[in-house]
């Protein structure tokens, strides 16, 4: 199978943030060059973490990654409060 590689993460961090979104949306990906973070200690890796999607899911994962980058997908003070209190509600109901 053919593959491509999609977007080029700072950090392993948002390499695996993106590789979850994905999934999420139904997207299959790979993340490469994470281990290489650790060969260089703390000099900066740059274009070295990549995610990779199938070659057929390419366009469908960049519209994804375009919506990330936009902001779409964040989550506001506000948000993250409501989810917190929200499952608090549901441990006291446990």
């Amino acid at each position: 199978m053919a593959t491509v590689a999609i977007y080029s993460a700072n950090s392993t961090t948002e390499a695996h943030l993106l590789q979850g979104l994905l999934a999420k949306h139904g997207v299959e990906s790979e993340v490469t060059g994470h281990y290489l973070q650790g060969a260089f200690g703390e000099l900066p890796v740059t274009n070295m973490i990549q995610v990779i999607v199938a070659k057929d899911d390419e366009h469908r994962a960049k519209d994804i990654i375009e919506r990330y980058e936009s902001g779409e997908f964040e989550i506001s003070d506000e948000t993250a409060e409501k989810d917190e209190n929200d499952e608090q509600d549901q441990n006291d109901e446990s």
